[in-house]
């Protein structure tokens, strides 16, 4: 599945798409955005691909976590 599939399939608009290079470059942060918050929803709880302790913040960093996996979904 590729990063504008997940997108769409997560729920996000036309302008948070516009916005994900800037994430995933990490020139604009990231978290506690609305883009965050349905990527977020998305591999933690529709696909379960987060692990839940690095959902839950035990063992990782969400925003991180996603940043990452897309970065490397991109490559």
């Amino acid at each position: 599945m590729t990063n504008e599939e997940i997108y769409n399939d997560a729920g996000l608009s036309p302008e948070e798409i516009s916005m994900m290079p800037s994430y995933i470059e990490e020139e604009v942060d990231f978290y506690d955005t609305p883009a965050f918050e349905k990527l977020y929803e998305y591999f933690a709880f529709k696909t379960n691909q987060m692990p839940y302790n690095t959902a839950k913040g035990r063992d990782g960093v969400p925003d991180e976590w996603i940043i990452d996996w897309l970065a490397a979904n991109e490559q």
